[in-house]
């Protein structure tokens, strides 16, 4: 049975943010580390017990890496969420030759201010809300 594509994708970001290999991933995970990279191409898709596993190894819901979007729940972010754009956009600017905001091209120097500022950003809104 195939994955959706976005699911696939999630998987390979949550790995590679949490900076493990596939093969890392796999003996975590008591699986080959072709199994991972099948789940990872979309080839296959992980049993309930180990798609759970997944969750909780990479730190993550498993309705944000099945991309379930629950239409009778309002369409709130969790942290897990807003964290995880954030640094998608934070390896996007750094990532980029040529980054433009506001029409403005934006420099190696604030490109790195931009990342901090939105990290600083994540920690000031979690302190306030313990």
């Amino acid at each position: 049975m195939c994955i959706n594509n976005k699911m696939s994708k999630k998987l390979k970001n949550l790995r590679t943010k949490s900076g493990l290999t596939q093969a890392q991933l796999a003996q975590r995970l008591n699986v080959s580390p072709s199994s991972i990279g099948m789940y990872e191409q979309g080839r296959r898709e992980p049993k309930n017990s180990i798609l759970v596993r997944i969750c909780k190894e990479l730190n993550a819901s498993g309705d944000y890496i099945l991309d379930i979007n629950n239409d009778n729940k309002e369409n709130n972010l969790n942290f897990d969420d807003v964290n995880s754009i954030v640094t998608e956009f934070i390896d996007f600017i750094k990532t980029k030759k040529y980054v433009m905001i506001n029409g403005v091209p934006v420099d190696e120097i604030n490109k790195k201010k931009i990342a901090t500022a939105l990290k600083v950003a994540i920690a000031v809104a979690l302190s306030d809300s313990e």
